[in-house]
């Protein structure tokens, strides 16, 4: 109370313009500024005590720390289940990819926001905050986020550099006593120290370092790194065996298997890593030094991975492995290791894996007994398992043995059971998947030639057995789709497959879509059986959505036909045009009759005729799978004799034979080689194929005489086109004397043919493309030019006639844009042309000049109606820039460059530009709409000075030209094509600048 009554004296003394009942003003103090930095800068501001680092260092570690790392350990828990390997093949160095790992994102995350609150709020100069830095770089690496954790590992490796200079035995990045050191110095621990005590993360950062550009596919920067490590002579001993092994992962992920192996023996020696990842890596010694020849030296590491105690199924393998390697050692044999994996078959601990000893079975004895093979992989398939990977590798086995003996149908069959079951991630996928389209349209070929055959046998036999036997066909096609039931079995009836003619499905009991099942096993219980008849549903019906009366439903897909079935696919539905009759197998079997059987055969010259042209074709497109896709000369070399023999009149016999001569050629059958060629040079001596047999291959054609053959064309080409046609038959004939053939010959007479046209009688024009469309059968693209030529000709009379009485009439509705409603067409283009009797006026007109005995006067050339608009009016105009000889790349970027430019310079006029091809050879490009005239000129001044330098600095200023026009003159123009002859009325009637 003292202190109380004394402080009110005071305040009455020295307050006395205040109540006494208020208390005393206190002298005023600056306020503070408040303090914004983070909590650890703040912590890291107070003195760095004994207390205060235990405190701080036990809180981050098992406060934040231990626990952020509790989580990661348990997202990436069980990873290594996450992949089934094949184990004949190089295994993945790790058991995932981290690409593939769809680890819980958000627990990730989590990590990281555990981690970095850490660092957040706790004093910097901890222990553990680097050890929480590499959390979260470890976190973002598992997320695949390569950026984020390469980042975080290289703060680490700055932030956490030693400090003190005796920390360093030189400076970070400099060389003393020939050595560089960029690590951390760790003092070498006591065992105790080493399980207890805290070891530096930077060193840790360094190798994640490496381990993310290694991901990254940047393997230079990561050797570098490594390489520094490695003799370093501070870092850590207990890093080794990791630096070791990314080494020798880095290797192994670039195919550099010899460089492997010994980074991989110091990594297996001297690393930590778990008891799976252990034998993993043992395995993978083993199979690189089986890639050496060194089988000892595998044996040796495979009885390692049985030595780790690994899971089963990688023992296995290992044991498996051994016994492959037993075969190929001095004193083993092919039977002791077709022993020892039968031994295995007696072990319980192997039933899961029967399966896979019988396939690697067949794999022992693939090359020397085929058949023996076979007969294991069949025992495979019957094995129940539910191991679809193994199955997929049986499958292809079998499909493989199949091919390389070329069985191709039934390599087909295996390699389709192969796709249907075969996961994403299957290591042949691509190999599967070409080989099983490539043989299904080998497959689809021969079963037409069969199917036609078996049809015309048939449409040959007498009335009465024909119908006999037809009447045999239908009862067995309707016993195969109604099979009677036998003690809750389905079976018996006549297959269909059986019946070689009209076939249902040749899939049926075929041991590629899994074994037949003997006694009363249940059909659902069987993988096999399961998949393949999944397979086989997909096949025939497609995907189809869950529904009731599916079939019904989708009837329209009964047209679709089917290729099992030669019948659906041999004739047209009568009365249905240009679609294909349903095929037998999608029929109900009570619709099924004689008579319907009797429709479908080629009884009929034009059904014969047709059939056999199917089997031409077909001839055809298979000798060309089994050289072009296959790689089997020999086979197609079959094929197209057969086709000779069977139709010695073949409309492309002339490539047949030429492939034929190609064919025995590549075989050194030289005698066969000649025989053919003589065939195409007397048969066919104007074709191109003759040409190449006596000139040579184009593709063999020195690269100076292209050049020059080019050099001549070129000039020749554009004297043609500048009018000067004599230029064309001299260029010719020094080419034919100075380059001789070459592969430019085919163009260079079509042009010389243009030439004939334009200076010559139409007869001689005539006969010269005629000549050429003979001479080169074979070349599409002059094939179709010469035949456009022919045809024009033929009609030059009925077009001149036709645009001499052409009418231009303005659309009525003056709103249509200029390019949008401009189209001719010609009159052998419409169904019924409206125009004169050109036979009669021609008549008429030569009935008149035998009477005045005066010669018709000749044709008055049509002049173009080009006409000038009022001045003042507002007429739309267009801007053209018209190419001369550009290429379609060059003018694909003109129409790119002026949209831009048009864009930047005059966006508020919205002008469009576009490319508009007024004839083959006139390529133009349009701007437009301008409202006048004026507004067209200003713009064409404007692109005529910066056009060259600015919008197509690419596109000499010779090979374009600028003009404007309205858009009746447009549509004139267009109709007439005469465009020299607008560019004159352009050049008179307007001024530019």
């Amino acid at each position: 109370m003292g202190w109380i009554i004394v402080f009110a004296a005071s305040a009455t003394v020295f307050g006395q313009d205040k109540p006494a009942t208020q208390p005393p003003a206190r002298p005023e103090k600056p306020l503070k500024v408040e303090d914004r930095r983070p909590p650890s800068e703040k912590m890291a501001s107070k003195p760095y005590t004994f207390t205060r680092r235990v405190v701080q260092n036990t809180v981050t570690r098992y406060n934040y720390y231990y626990h952020a790392k509790l989580k990661l350990e348990k997202v990436l828990t069980g990873i290594n289940s996450q992949r089934q390997d094949n184990y004949n093949i190089f295994l993945p160095f790790y058991p995932y990819t981290v690409e593939k790992l769809n680890l819980d994102v958000n627990e990730l995350d989590s990590v990281i926001h555990k981690a970095s609150v850490a660092v957040q709020i706790h004093d910097p100069r901890g222990r553990w905050i680097d050890d929480c830095y590499l959390l979260v770089g470890k976190a973002y690496y598992y997320k695949g986020d390569w950026e984020n954790a390469f980042t975080t590992f290289q703060f680490i490796n700055t932030k956490f550099a030693p400090r003190k200079k005796s920390d360093y035995n030189a400076v970070v990045g400099s060389n003393q006593n020939d050595l560089l050191s960029i690590s951390s110095r760790e003092k070498e621990k006591t065992w105790y120290a080493r399980q207890f005590r805290h070891t530096v993360a930077r060193n840790d950062a360094f190798l994640w370092q490496a381990r993310t550009l290694i991901e990254q596919n940047k393997h230079d920067e990561a050797q570098s790194l490594l390489n520094i490590l490695e003799t370093d002579p501070y870092f850590p001993r207990r890093l080794d065996g990791q630096l070791a092994e990314l080494q020798a992962w880095k290797f192994y992920k670039q195919g550099m298997y010899a460089e492997t192996i010994e980074p991989l023996k110091t990594a297996l020696k001297k690393g930590s890593s778990g008891r799976d990842q252990k034998a993993r890596m043992y395995y993978i010694l083993g199979q690189l030094y089986a890639w050496k020849g060194q089988h000892d030296s595998s044996m040796t590491a495979f009885r390692e991975v049985i030595a780790a105690k690994p899971d089963a199924t990688i023992d296995f393998n290992a044991r498996v492995q051994i016994a492959k390697a037993n075969t190929k050692v001095n004193g083993g044999s092919l039977e002791e290791s077709i022993a020892a994996l039968q031994g295995m078959l007696r072990k319980e601990r192997f039933i899961p894996f029967r399966d896979a000893i019988w396939y690697n079975m067949a794999v022992l004895c693939a090359n020397d007994d085929p058949e023996r093979a076979i007969g294991f992989l069949n025992e495979s398939l019957r094995v129940e398992s539910a191991n679809m990977f193994q199955k997929t590798l049986t499958f292809k086995g079998m499909a493989d043995i199949y091919y390389f003996r070329k069985n191709y149908r039934d390599a087909q069959r295996y390699y389709d059971s192969t796709a249907s079951i075969m996961g994403p991630d299957f290591h042949d996928r691509e190999v599967v998947t070409a080989r099983k389209e490539t043989l299904g349209a080998v497959a689809e070929k021969v079963q037409v030639i069969h199917d036609e055959d078996s049809l015309q046998q048939i449409a040959a036999m007498s009335p009465a057995m024909r119908d006999s036997f037809l009447v045999s066909q239908v009862a067995a096609i309707k016993a195969a789709k109604n099979p009677p039931v036998e003690g809750g079995k389905k079976g018996g009836g006549t297959s269909a497959r059986d019946n070689a003619t009209f076939n249902i499905s040749k899939n049926n009991n075929n041991a590629a879509f899994g074994p037949n099942m003997e006694g009363g096993e249940w059909y659902f219980y069987n993988q096999t059986n399961k998949s393949s008849g999944f397979s086989e549903f997909r096949r025939r019906w497609g995907n189809r959505a869950l529904g009731d009366n599916w079939r019904r439903s989708q009837a329209s897909s009964l047209l679709a036909g089917n290729t099992n079935s030669s019948i659906g696919n041999s004739t047209e539905t009568e009365g249905a045009e240009g679609t294909e009759a349903p095929s037998i197998a999608d029929l109900p079997a009570d619709s099924i009759t004689s008579t319907l059987l009797a429709s479908r055969l080629p009884d009929t010259p034009e059904k014969l005729e047709t059939s056999r042209s199917r089997q031409q074709d077909a001839f055809y497109d298979l000798g060309k799978l089994y050289t072009d896709k296959l790689d089997d000369t020999r086979e197609g070399i079959h094929t197209y004799d057969s086709l000779l023999l069977r139709f010695p009149e073949h409309p492309r016999k002339v490539e047949v034979l030429y492939s034929l001569y190609a064919w025995h050629n590549k075989l050194n059958h030289n005698d066969q080689a000649q025989k053919f060629k003589n065939q195409i040079l007397t048969q066919f001596p104007g074709s191109q194929y003759a040409s190449i047999l006596t000139y040579g291959l184009e593709k063999k054609e020195d690269k100076e005489k292209t050049q020059a053959a080019a050099a001549i064309y070129e000039a020749a080409y554009n004297g043609f086109r500048d009018g000067n046609y004599d230029t064309v038959f001299v260029l010719r004939k020094v080419s034919d004397s100075t380059v001789g053939y070459s592969s430019l010959q085919p163009k260079f007479d079509l042009l010389e043919a243009m030439a004939i046209i334009k200076t010559r009688p139409d007869d001689e024009g005539k006969a010269a493309i005629a000549s050429v469309i003979t001479k080169y059968p074979g070349d599409a693209a002059i094939l179709g030019q010469a035949k456009a030529i022919q045809e024009a000709l033929e009609r030059r009379q009925q077009l001149t006639e036709y645009l001499t009485n052409l009418e231009i009439k303005r659309d009525s509705s003056g709103t249509a844009m200029v390019d949008e409603n401009i189209r001719i067409r010609y009159p052998w283009q419409t169904p019924t042309p409206n125009l004169p009797d050109s036979l009669a006026l021609k008549a008429k007109a030569d009935s008149a000049a035998a009477v005045a005995n005066v010669p018709p006067p000749a044709p008055v050339k049509p002049v173009t109606p080009y006409q000038l608009g009022d001045e003042k009016a507002s007429i739309p105009h267009f801007v053209v820039i018209h190419f001369d000889r550009v290429s379609k790349v060059l003018i694909d970027e003109a129409v790119s460059q002026f949209s831009k430019y048009n864009s930047e310079k005059h966006a508020s006029q919205q002008l469009q530009t576009s490319m508009y091809a007024l004839t083959p050879n006139e390529i133009m490009v349009i701007v437009r709409l301008f409202p006048d005239e004026n507004k067209a000129l200003t713009y064409f001044d404007e692109v005529s000075r910066v056009a060259s330098e600015t919008i197509i600095p690419r596109i000499r200023p010779t090979d374009y030209r600028l003009f404007i026009i309205s858009r009746e003159n447009f549509i004139l123009l267009n109709n007439t094509k005469d465009l020299e002859g607008y560019r004159k009325f352009f050049g008179n009637n307007y001024i530019t600048e």
